[in-house]
């Protein structure tokens, strides 16, 4: 028997862990979002800088937005939920001007995830939006 080892994904430049994303934009295949504050650097001094991300060759008909929201227990927590899916563009169009904190980034084949939860309407939602791309995923630094 021969084993196989996937190793963990640890060595990515910034992490956007407790980043605000506050808009999406869409040019042709690319999606660039926004952040508040940019994103924090994984090795000391462990510095903030200034930037977005673009994600390139947006797959759109395979990339998804969950939105949860809870019954009876405060959003994020074990419990019952409502939900909704849909298309990351119809979620673009109705909320890109929300604000999503995102607690978790997950890479992997040709997929991006990102869960947090979704400011907008006076109401916060747990979210999940997953993107299918076939490009790259670039941290755009402003110096």
């Amino acid at each position: 028997m021969n084993r196989v080892i996937r190793r963990n994904q640890i060595n990515l430049p910034y992490s956007l862990h407790d980043g605000k994303v506050i808009g999406f934009q869409v040019t042709n295949d690319i999606l660039q979002m926004q952040l508040q504050s940019g994103f924090i650097e994984t090795i000391e001094p462990f510095e903030q800088v200034t930037g977005y991300i673009e994600l390139e060759k947006i797959d759109w008909d395979s990339s998804y937005v969950y939105l949860l929201e809870y019954q009876e227990v405060p959003c994020g927590n074990c419990g019952s939920f409502t939900g909704e899916k849909m298309g990351l563009h119809e979620f673009i169009d109705q909320f890109h001007n929300a604000g999503f904190d995102i607690m978790e980034e997950t890479y992997g084949y040709n997929m991006s995830k990102f869960s947090g939860y979704l400011s907008a309407k006076g109401s916060v939602k747990e979210c999940i939006i997953e993107i299918s791309h076939l490009g790259d995923m670039s941290y755009i630094v402003e110096k």
